[in-house]
């Protein structure tokens, strides 16, 4: 017994060192076959598996330790993950998912690797488990809820810190700013109210044309036009009852007396009492606006200043636009005036014949001499497109501050380091629905102006003796009520051709504004689950309905019978204006 026991123990150093050499071989191979056992685990369907762990974190917090592991991504033969995610590999793999037919867009993928309050759709999210269940049913269902919670918490900090900024926040608290990237040189630009336009050294500079016509259409500049405009019109219609032409008739054929006078005219009456007036007042008020609030809110911190002397930086914005404001002046003056008095009128009253052109007002002179003398209509036609060519440049400069202000907008916006901006995207989005709705009035009522225009010229190529009868002339036939019809005189006018341009023109820039916007809420991402672009929707879909409506109303004027049901029903669709959201909130 002895014996076997001395024989089975190690008698030497050399023997005791081999079994444990021995024993730890034997452990190691263990701790391999459980290293590569747990391995296989990581990896399912050829893809980097990471499970999912009911942990706490919110989805961008989630989504973004995710993307660095490389979860779901394909695994090279050593079985490493072939890199982290990116937003272009992560929407080529969710695009190529068996069932997705739509795939999906690279900007929504982009907003998930961004740090803001966004979140992802329902839909997303099943496909996104996909991906990081490496499309095993049990793991995708898994991350699904996983991903569903996350997003959940995310909803709820998000919620509970505007909660808490509302609060906290009163109305006289610093504007939302953006974080804009770091400049070599400090800004120095000064957003404010006030007109005042200095030098470096202090003093007073003459205001350029653009920074003109900025004034007269804001704040209490544009009442000043307003006023300027009703009694030029006021004198207008002094002159003619003066000169007797306020109610005037001319006999184009034997039992037809067709009225001329200004009071019959729209372009004279409707045009400078509502329909101007209207669109001098949604320019103004996008204008003031945009210039004392909506600007701020969408304005980097690094050129906010607590002086209110100046508003350099808007003025600067306008004065790039110098060549536009001179080019619409001289066009106006050189054409609209030049052309039309000088090229049409004053030959015609040399000559004394019209040579094919409309009879009114200011032409009547030629077949009602004992009414108005020669000079006399020239004068007053000198005055009236004078006043004409002013309307139109009203009209032009409006648009192009509608134009400057969505530029103005879309540049401070996507311009911003959206990486590292503080932006609250629900107040951007704010704004830009006020501007989208601002411009939508102002297209509103230059779509009238051009109609008003057009209904005249086409009134005075019609046989009916005055413009009230010729509508219900139309109207009535249309229920075969009256069986007259209007027919035609053989004249024309080159302003069938000019309100066309302006409705071409109006819808265009109104497009080429939204479009620009949308553009801003693209990158922005301004869309999510609580404020879908399904309520947008509905509201777009009604000002291009309107916007439609009116350019049709503007071209079938007098093509058909019926067409003043179209006027009326343009007249009606065009209250929609009143709704939207008001501007006029400082």
């Amino acid at each position: 017994m002895l014996a076997e026991a001395s024989s089975a123990a190690p008698r030497f150093p050399s023997q005791l060192w081999l079994r444990k050499l021995r024993l730890h071989d034997k452990i190691r191979k263990g701790a391999q076959r459980s290293a590569k056992f747990a391995y296989k685990i990581l990896i399912k369907n050829g893809r980097f598996f990471i499970a999912a762990q009911k942990s706490s974190e919110n989805f961008k917090v989630l989504f973004a330790r995710l993307a660095a592991e490389g979860a779901g991504r394909p695994v090279d033969r050593q079985g490493f993950a072939d890199g982290p995610w990116t937003p272009e590999t992560l929407a080529e793999a969710v695009s190529s998912l068996e069932g997705n037919e739509n795939g999906i867009e690279l900007r929504a993928v982009q907003t998930w690797f961004q740090d803001n309050d966004n979140g992802i759709s329902n839909d997303n999210i099943r496909w996104l488990a996909r991906i990081f269940g490496c499309c095993d049913p049990e793991e995708a269902s898994k991350w699904q809820a996983e991903l569903k919670a996350s997003k959940d918490r995310l909803t709820n900090q998000r919620r509970e810190k505007k909660r808490q900024v509302c609060s906290s926040v009163s109305p006289e608290a610093e504007p939302l700013r953006f974080a804009m990237p770091q400049m070599s040189e400090p800004l120095n630009y000064i957003v404010s109210t006030s007109a005042a336009i200095t030098t470096e050294d202090g003093e007073r500079r003459a205001k350029s044309l653009a920074e003109k016509c900025e004034w007269m259409l804001s704040g209490s500049g544009s009442m000043n036009v307003l006023i300027a405009y009703w009694l030029v019109v006021c004198g207008l219609g002094l002159l003619n009852y003066v000169l007797g032409t306020l109610s005037v008739t001319y006999s184009p054929f034997n039992g037809l007396d067709k009225q001329v006078g200004f009071i019959w005219a729209p372009t004279l009456t409707v045009l400078p009492l509502i329909a101007l007036p209207a669109f001098i007042f949604y320019v103004s008020d996008l204008n003031t606006y945009w210039k004392g609030v909506g600007r701020t809110k969408c304005t980097a911190h690094d050129v906010i200043s607590v002086k209110i002397g100046s508003n350099e930086a808007w003025f600067a914005k306008v004065n790039d636009y110098s060549f536009s404001f001179w080019g619409i002046a001289l066009f106006c003056f050189l054409f609209v005036f030049g052309f039309q008095w000088a090229g049409i009128y004053v030959p015609a009253y040399l000559s004394g014949d019209t040579n094919g052109v409309q009879i009114d007002r200011y032409l009547v002179t030629l077949v009602r001499p004992e009414v108005i003398s020669v000079a006399e209509a020239m004068a007053l036609s000198f005055i009236g497109y004078l006043y004409t060519a002013s309307y139109i440049a009203i009209f032009m400069f409006g648009l192009l501050f509608l134009v400057i202000i969505v530029l103005d907008y879309h540049d401070l916006c996507t311009t911003a380091d959206l990486e590292g901006s503080t932006a609250d995207t629900n107040q951007i989005r704010k704004e830009g629905q006020k501007i989208v709705w601002g411009g939508f009035r102002i297209a509103v009522f230059a779509l009238w102006l051009a109609s008003l225009v057009k209904l005249q010229i086409t009134y005075l190529s019609s046989d009916s003796p005055n413009f009230v009868t010729w509508l219900s002339t139309d109207a009535l036939s249309v229920f075969g009520a009256n069986s007259i019809r209007n027919g035609w005189l053989e004249n024309t006018s080159i302003s069938h051709f000019t309100t066309f341009m302006m409705m071409v023109v109006t819808v265009t820039i109104f497009m080429v504004c939204a479009l620009k916007i949308q553009t801003v809420f693209e990158r922005l991402s301004v869309y999510d689950d609580d404020y879908p672009f399904s309520r947008d929707r509905v509201a777009i879909v009604k000002m291009l309905a309107v916007i439609g409506l009116l350019s049709f109303n503007l071209v079938l004027v007098g093509r058909f019978t019926g067409f003043s049901l179209l006027v009326a029903a343009s007249t009606l669709a065009s209250l929609h204006v009143l709704s939207g959201p008001r501007l006029r909130t400082f």
